[in-house]
């Protein structure tokens, strides 16, 4: 399976404005080439001396993390990594200070690449890309890259990815098996019919986990059928004149209310969290789960050949699936003391090795080489599922990083309100648009 880079998908990422002479950062269309006090010659000869890095990460991610560091230790023995881990509630939000900070990590999860682009904290990497040959594919670093008037989308690297996660839809093929349905559904519709016969025969139709934001996955895709991606992807990214305020997205809060009404999610859904609603749904209590591909090793283990996978079906059977998809991906801070060292293990994450790990650990792998191998069938499902989503580029970021604070401050509230009735669809749509015009402002 290979991910061409000439596919034009926007999936996620961070970043920020540098200048190419030095690998201190330097504001948006700066022309200052000067060092700061932390800068070093661009070098891939890292074996000289023992070096300790930093890296900071939320705590969701320590075991892929924790696999990569002891790959890397191993390979560069003269080198170690000490990590430290936000938990993941706070990880989004703390994110900008830490990279902001003077004493930063070497190396560290970039979660917002607003507020990079705008304070200047990150090392731009172009001078190692060229330094060590790098060729990752379009698709996986689009909105990694700025260019020189701040704009997100192209121009200079800031950020490489270790993985990828991606949202789409878990089904119980026995429970479904026993409700007469043979195969997932292929549009809205066919979803809200399995749903509704889930209903009627007094099983639950589809484990929500809203106490977390988890409504989000779901209505995202709803959101990019309705609305279209690039309108979506343009909000995310914040571009000039982009809005939530649409068709689309009231449309979609419409229905996901509707859903709510009709008694398809749990009665507790708005105090179920993830890993709860992922035992329950490993306990053959649902029909469906909306989730991230980062749970198909607990569920594979649960459920076996019963486990299903798809990407979010479309409105029409030839309309194409939709999903949102994020990088995951590390950055250097432009006052890292060890900038070459880090550049070391951001080159080692797109060995085969690094994307083999990622595989393990649930995520399709970043960049391009050997197509890892899996045991895991629902894995193996994610896999063909996002091949085929970059093919078509109907994938966006989440939401849920359009801004730091977007997804505590009003993704979670905005989506409790919605089911609970305190809301109105469009006061939900309008919520979402006032958080995202605090922050970008």
């Amino acid at each position: 399976m290979k991910i061409g880079k000439s596919v034009k998908t926007l999936i996620a990422g961070t970043m920020a404005v540098a200048c190419l002479a030095s690998v201190a950062a330097c504001g948006p269309g700066s022309s200052s080439s000067k060092s700061n006090a932390n800068s070093e010659p661009v070098s891939t000869d890292v074996s000289k001396e023992k070096v300790e890095l930093k890296l900071w990460d939320g705590a969701g991610l320590k075991t892929f993390d924790d696999q990569l560091i002891a790959a890397f230790q191993k390979k560069y023995p003269n080198i170690t990594i000490k990590a430290t881990y936000d938990p993941d509630n706070t990880s989004q939000q703390n994110g900008p200070r830490i990279i902001s900070a003077a004493d930063t990590p070497d190396i560290a999860r970039i979660t917002d690449i607003n507020s990079a682009v705008r304070g200047k904290h990150l090392v731009n990497l172009d001078e190692y890309s060229k330094a060590y040959g790098w060729d990752l594919p379009d698709s996986q670093t689009q909105v990694y890259r700025v260019d020189s008037n701040g704009k997100i989308g192209s121009g200079s690297l800031y950020a490489v990815p270790d993985g990828i996660s991606m949202t789409g839809l878990y089904w119980n093929k026995k429970l479904a098996k026993e409700l007469g349905i043979t195969e997932a559904p292929a549009t809205v519709a066919d979803l809200e019919a399995d749903m509704k016969k889930a209903t009627d025969a007094g099983k639950l139709a589809m484990m929500m986990p809203a106490k977390e934001g988890g409504t989000s996955y779901i209505y995202q895709a709803l959101l990019t059928n309705y609305e279209g991606r690039d309108t979506v992807q343009n909000w995310i990214i914040q571009k000039d004149g982009a809005t939530f305020n649409t068709k689309g997205a009231l449309k979609a809060a419409q229905k996901i209310k509707d859903w709510q009404d009709a008694g398809y999610f749990s009665k507790d859904a708005l105090a179920l969290d993830g890993s709860t609603a992922l035992s329950r749904f490993s306990n053959g209590e649902a029909l469906f789960f909306p989730s991230g591909s980062w749970y198909t090793a607990s569920i594979n283990d649960a459920l076996g050949d019963n486990a299903g996978w798809i990407a979010y079906p479309g409105e029409k059977a030839d309309s194409g699936s939709a999903a949102a998809n994020a990088v995951s991906a590390f950055g250097i801070p432009a006052n890292a003391k060890h900038k070459n060292a880090a550049a070391a293990f951001l080159n080692f994450l797109q060995s085969d090795e690094a994307r083999q790990i990622a595989v393990d650990n649930g995520y399709p792998p970043a960049g391009e080489g050997k197509t890892p191998s899996t045991d895991n069938q629902l894995l193996g499902q994610v896999l063909t599922a996002y091949e085929g989503l970059v093919k078509t580029g109907n994938t966006t970021d989440y939401i849920n990083n359009a801004t730091a604070g977007m997804q505590a401050s009003a993704i979670i509230p905005g989506f409790q309100s919605l089911l609970d009735g305190t809301m109105t669809p469009q006061q939900f749509v309008d919520s979402i648009q006032k958080q995202y015009e605090k922050e970008a402002k």
